[in-house]
């Protein structure tokens, strides 16, 4: 008895064995059978079947079908190209990028928009609201809280792009046969951090195209090449005052420091008074002696918008201690924000028990916003990054989400063990924040 029921365990598993290989490969029959059934429909003379059949296959989800797809982007009915973008987005593989790169050729503006928006799509999932019920809209037609999704929305800082991305969008920057498009190609490059594209949107800059031009700066703001600030000062002088204030902000975040007289010059006959606030801030940014008493008055100025840049300025500004001077203005501050940029200020100055309100502000939807890029650029000193290790353990979650962005940002290769404990975290936000800080400090070789 024994024997035979030893005999029987081998002939079970044999039996299961080919159940499964039998199963498995009615499944690939099926799947095939449903390949070729697709790929006549896709040829049928009529387009509402070829839309339709397009429509299914991205439905599918299924990534097998996106060579089949590419092949018919360039169909003579607009209505199906479009339906293939969408599918091609939805698939969201890397096979789908050449053709999505092909169709920024389209006759269509419509589509090629959709392209360029799946393109970035990609590289940051959740651009692009996925659906088939007229929802397929880009962050640019989104907004969330005081912030535009289009000036926060950028790729993480370890984004490759293929060489076809790369291409395809530098070309059409300065190449599309119309300008939303090239608009749109510039946003692109902007997230999508592409520093190989700089001379495109130089030239870009040069063009007498407003929104392009605005675009062109955003980008600039994302992309941080330095060199770039000289070569668009005199945007500081263009007609338009949201050109002057644009390129006020780039010329501040990239510290460009040949720009400071300009900018002064701007601060003090401009009569716009949302131009005077950018040059102020992007003086702000690069802070010296010589720009010190311009801030000590402004720290009392009746806009809130002034009295901020002003305390940031003062924190920066390093070759003196303004910590008496901070805490005076902090004790007649109502304005929260305002507050925030003072405790920034004097977080710089060596003030680490004014941290405290900043990090709780990371919990705020409304001071978030302020908050974490304030701590971004405080976390480059190393006193401030352990004075925030603690925190990472915080019982807010928001905080601890914000903090594996800080240190994404700004930490060190110390900063990776501390990241580690909340890889453990029962939140799964937090659990994907802390697995994509450690991923980016580990492509900086930390």
């Amino acid at each position: 008895m024994i024997g035979g029921m030893q005999r029987a365990v081998p002939q079970s598993r044999t039996m299961r064995t080919m159940c499964r290989a039998v199963l498995a490969w009615m499944l690939l029959a099926a799947g095939a059978g449903a390949q070729v059934e697709a790929e006549n429909q896709l040829r049928d003379p009529d387009p509402r079947v070829r839309e339709r059949a397009v429509r299914e296959l991205g439905e599918s989800n299924n990534p097998a079908y996106v060579p089949i797809l590419g092949q018919i982007v360039r169909d003579p009915d607009e209505r199906v190209r479009m339906t293939v973008v969408k599918s091609l987005i939805r698939m969201g593989t890397e096979a789908s990028l050449p053709p999505l790169c092909l169709a920024l050729r389209d006759g269509l503006p419509e589509i090629r928009y959709l392209a360029i928006d799946g393109i970035v799509n990609f590289y940051l999932p959740g651009y692009v609201d996925i659906g088939f019920g007229g929802l397929f809209r880009s962050a640019s037609q989104r907004f969330q809280n005081l912030f535009s999704d289009v000036d926060t929305a950028i790729a993480d800082a370890d984004t490759r792009l293929s060489p076809e991305v790369l291409d395809t969008l530098r070309r059409t920057v300065t190449g599309a046969p119309d300008m939303q498009t090239r608009v749109r190609a510039a946003r692109a490059l902007g997230i999508l951090r592409a520093r190989e594209a700089v001379p495109e949107l130089i030239e870009a800059a040069f063009s007498n195209q407003v929104e392009l031009i605005a675009e062109t700066l955003r980008a600039f703001q994302k992309i941080q090449d330095t060199s770039v600030g000289p070569r668009i000062i005199f945007l500081l002088n263009y007609p338009q005052n949201s050109i002057q204030q644009r390129a006020a902000a780039t010329l501040g975040l990239l510290q460009t420091h040949e720009a400071i007289p300009e900018l002064r010059t701007l601060l003090e006959n401009s009569g716009n008074k949302d131009v005077r606030i950018a040059a102020l801030d992007a003086l702000a940014f690069m802070p010296v002696p010589e720009t010190a008493p311009v801030f000590e008055a402004y720290l009392q100025d009746r806009e809130t918008r002034m009295r901020a840049s002003a305390a940031l300025a003062l924190g920066r500004l390093q070759g003196a201690n303004y910590s008496g001077l901070l805490i005076e203005a902090r004790e007649q501050e109502r304005d929260a924000g305002v507050r925030l940029a003072l405790n920034f200020g004097l977080v710089a100055h060596g003030r680490m028990d004014y941290l405290e309100e900043l990090v709780s502000s990371l919990s705020s939807r409304v001071r978030m916003g302020e908050a974490r890029p304030y701590l971004i650029e405080l976390a480059r000193q190393q006193a401030v990054r352990e004075a925030l290790y603690p925190k990472l353990y915080s019982a807010d979650a928001d905080i601890r989400r914000n903090l594996c962005a800080v240190l994404a940002a700004s930490g060190d290769s110390a900063s990776i063990s501390y990241l580690e404990v909340l890889l453990r975290d029962s939140n799964s936000e937090v659990v994907q924040e802390a697995s994509r800080a450690i991923r980016i400090l580990r492509s900086r070789g930390m």
